[in-house]
């Protein structure tokens, strides 16, 4: 670690907005399950892959990882210049957010 204090949160639901705004496809970790899909839709408590054939919803407090191309981010993007573009992605539009859940 550099001993460098950073006010950067990431989270699941702020990578699952990165990759539903640029389209890319993802991986998410469930159940120790790899899904894959495009985001097709998304709410505070979860969102709806597409991988072509099916659609599946799956809980935010369900995935455990979040795995996409950065390339295909950065194309969206436009392509990132440095690092510090790359991490902050540019992007003013707030992350997915897991709801409280009602019983």
């Amino acid at each position: 670690m550099s001993g460098r204090a950073s006010s950067t949160l990431f989270t699941v639901g702020t990578l699952l907005r990165h990759a539903q705004d640029a389209g890319a496809a993802v991986r998410l970790l469930v159940s120790g399950v790899w899904l894959d899909g495009t985001i097709v839709g998304a709410d505070g408590l979860g969102v709806v892959l597409d991988d072509g054939e099916l659609q599946v919803l799956v809980r935010l407090d369900a995935i455990v990882a979040v795995s996409f191309s950065r390339a295909q981010i950065d194309a969206a993007e436009g392509g990132a210049e440095d690092d510090q573009a790359r991490t902050a992605w540019g992007s003013e539009r707030a992350p997915i957010e897991a709801g409280p859940v009602g019983g």
